[in-house]
């Protein structure tokens, strides 16, 4: 899968570009991210500190790992 393949993949799933350049989309009171870099993708969920915010990794994957199946649902990403 190439970085453009996930990008698109993301917009058809609610996700929308955040100033950073980030993919980002809420869910049931969750904010969740696909922070991209050149060759991997990280998922994140933003958590609520005391004193602020902070983004922690749920899974993550090279692209080349990545794939789309039949049922358009995202898999190789790793814990």
């Amino acid at each position: 899968m190439t970085k453009e393949q996930l990008i698109s993949w993301a917009l058809r799933h609610n996700y929308r570009e955040d100033r950073y350049g980030h993919l980002c989309k809420e869910q049931d009171g969750k904010i969740y991210r696909l922070k991209l870099s050149s060759i991997a993708a990280r998922h994140e969920i933003k958590i609520q500190l005391t004193n602020g915010s902070e983004w922690v990794r749920l899974r993550s994957g090279y692209f080349k790992d990545l794939s789309i199946l039949p049922d358009d649902k995202l898999t190789g990403m790793k814990r």
